[in-house]
């Protein structure tokens, strides 16, 4: 997609994290499949989950399973599903690598008087982490996980938190990501969205969902923006 054919006047840039400001190194599928595993030990019928849903499909699923009378047992599977989910996303923290061209688009936004955000589906601890060992929490006016939230991605409850923070609209703001998650996220909330190339999930699936772009490095996404 050619990013000069048309800009975005915004306020404000929210990123995801993984695969987006840094390089994508959690091993998630591995996590997914630990997932199940200890949902079967919690005595769930597991032949509906499959690796290839997200993580807020899963508990969705499993809750749809419960039914919402037993909300208890709900909240113990959430809390077992994010447990494993923040031992992997913690072993990627320990040592995260940023996209070669991160700092120089945050410098840039800065510079630009556009404000930004992290909104992530990753918890609090690991995020924080990521963004200090990467030198990039200077340049962050607001930071969102999903210890913040009742949903993560594909719903929007991360970017509703992050453009209260912000104080801005949906239509002033921009989503950069790299999955099929935050493009979805994205639209159901009304913001434009660039999706980076890279990450967690391939091209051909990105383009389906239809972003406003398709961008090959972080630094094209100041081609778009005015």
């Amino acid at each position: 997609m050619d990013v000069k054919c048309k800009q975005l006047r915004t306020r404000a840039v929210i990123f995801d994290l993984d695969g987006t400001l840094i390089e994508f190194k959690i091993r998630f599928n591995d996590a997914k499949l630990e997932i199940i595993s200890r949902l079967r030990e919690l005595g769930i019928d597991i032949r509906n989950l499959s690796p290839e849903d997200s993580i807020q499909t899963i508990i969705s699923k499993v809750t749809c399973m419960n039914g919402v009378a037993n909300r208890e047992f709900n909240e113990r599977v959430r809390s077992e599903i994010f447990k494993v989910m923040e031992k992997y996303e913690l072993e990627a923290a320990s040592n995260p690598s940023p996209k070669s061209d991160a700092l120089k688009v945050l410098e840039s936004l800065r510079s630009m008087n556009i404000m930004v955000a992290v909104a992530t589906n990753s918890c609090r601890k690991a995020s924080l982490l990521t963004l200090q060992k990467c030198g990039m929490l200077a340049y962050i006016h607001a930071v969102v996980t999903r210890d913040d939230v009742e949903r993560i991605k594909p719903a929007n409850d991360l970017l509703k938190r992050a453009l209260d923070l912000l104080g801005v609209s949906p239509e002033e703001a921009v989503y950069v990501g790299d999955t099929v998650y935050d493009i979805e996220a994205a639209k159901s909330m009304g913001m434009k969205s660039v999706t980076v190339l890279g990450g967690a999930h391939p091209e051909s699936m990105l383009a389906e969902k239809k972003p406003d772009f398709i961008i090959k490095s972080l630094s094209e996404l100041l081609n778009i923006l005015q």
